[in-house]
């Protein structure tokens, strides 16, 4: 029973050992009866009569016999395949092997007959069979049992090697399904970061910008930006599970960040939009924009002292939402040593990078006229990459 349940293991054959056992059953039975016309065709024409119920009693052990074999055939099978696109050499080998295993179970049931049937027979009918004639036997049956022997084998390494096969993809399956959940759940924790990093950042800038209005006695302004402040930050918290927002709710968000930056400023900033209204259904990374628009501010316009303007718009061009964000600062202010400034940029890029892969991209010129020119290109999609969204379930359910 061992032997059968681990030959079922090691083949990935979905049967249970009863099953087995009633599949091999009926293989050898097949054979058995189709034996067993031929022997009594022969007997009616050798001795005028069927075969006697002492030679029929030996046709049955046979049956029996090779039934109990069949564990060990088909163990020997899997030890050694038949493999038909390996070299002949190699395949000859492998067919020698089993030629000696049938061999062994031929001597084997042979021997069994002389000394254990062959006696008991001779105490019921007075008369036992010679040496001879079973030699003449396994001569007469070796062709016959041979073929019987190599088809069950090379049949059961057929079937053997499919469910093997399938069993390989499933696991190679599983095994890919855990490592992309892996690389999801890491790219998510990366991503949360990266917006981890941000956050603290802003709202350092601008509770220091309230300090300063208090400290003028602009009590007014200062309400307003905490009141603005709060609005934003409300709104980040009810999205804080999402990797992907609305392009108008960004824009919101954005609109409300510069809404406290033009308190900080008065007079000095201004703001436009030019925001196409097919790109506000579209799907971004959130905060995105919040960054690069800080940098403008603190790297671009922050030394002017009038008519300071960032200039936000959007299209979609080719089946890409191209997003820029213009100001007429002083010039290249990515050529200026900061360490916010860098930390905006390269967690930019760095989300970018992990929600879409190289096709991505974010741009930073410098006209000839002065300022800077931000581009950030995606595929405009109005529903979020659902790789994205999957890897956002997985992390947080």
């Amino acid at each position: 029973m061992r032997l059968v349940q681990r030959l079922l293991e090691q083949s990935h054959i979905p049967i249970t050992v009863r099953q087995f056992w009633i599949y091999s059953l009926g293989y050898w039975s097949i054979f058995a009866v189709m034996t067993f016309g031929q022997l009594t065709a022969l007997w009616i024409l050798r001795e005028g009569e069927p075969m006697r119920y002492h030679e029929t009693f030996i046709w049955l052990l046979d049956g029996i016999f090779w039934v109990l074999t069949s564990p060990f055939i088909l163990y020997a099978s899997l030890r050694l395949p038949l493999v038909f696109n390996q070299s002949a050499k190699d395949l000859l080998l492998q067919i020698y092997y089993h030629f000696l295993i049938l061999s062994f179970f031929n001597i084997l049931i042979n021997v069994f007959h002389f000394f254990i049937t062959n006696p008991i027979m001779f105490l019921f009918i007075g008369k036992s069979i010679p040496i001879e004639k079973y030699l003449l036997s396994i001569c007469i049956s070796y062709t016959a049992s041979f073929g019987q022997y190599m088809l069950l084998v090379v049949g059961f390494s057929r079937i053997s090697y499919m469910y093997r096969f399938q069993a390989l993809k499933q696991q190679h399956f599983e095994v890919e399904l855990a490592n992309e959940q892996l690389q999801s759940q890491l790219a998510t924790a990366q991503l949360e970061a990266l917006k981890m990093q941000l956050n603290p950042h802003f709202l350092f800038n601008t509770l220091h910008a309230v300090v300063s209005l208090m400290i003028r006695a602009e009590v007014s302004k200062a309400t307003s930006m905490i009141v603005t402040l709060s609005d934003l930050l409300r709104s980040v918290l009810a999205n804080h599970k999402l990797s992907f927002i609305r392009f108008s709710e960004e824009i919101t968000l954005t609109k409300q960040y510069l809404f406290i930056q033009q308190i900080r400023f008065q007079d000095r900033l201004q703001i436009s939009y030019d925001i196409h209204p097919e790109t506000e259904r579209c799907e971004v990374p959130q905060l995105i924009l919040q960054p690069l628009v800080e940098n403008s501010i603190t790297h671009g316009i922050s030394d002017l002292t009038t008519n300071a303007l960032i200039h936000i718009s959007s299209c979609i061009k080719d089946g890409q939402l191209i997003i820029q964000i213009i100001d007429n600062g002083s010039g290249p202010w990515t050529k200026k040593t900061s360490e916010g400034m860098g930390m905006g940029l390269k967690n930019t890029r760095q989300r970018l990078k992990q929600t879409f892969g190289n096709e991505a991209q974010l741009t930073i010129s410098h006209p000839s006229e002065g300022g800077t020119v931000v581009t950030i290109q995606i595929k405009a999609q109005t529903n979020a990459n659902p790789l994205v969204h999957e890897k956002m379930s997985m992390y947080y359910n």
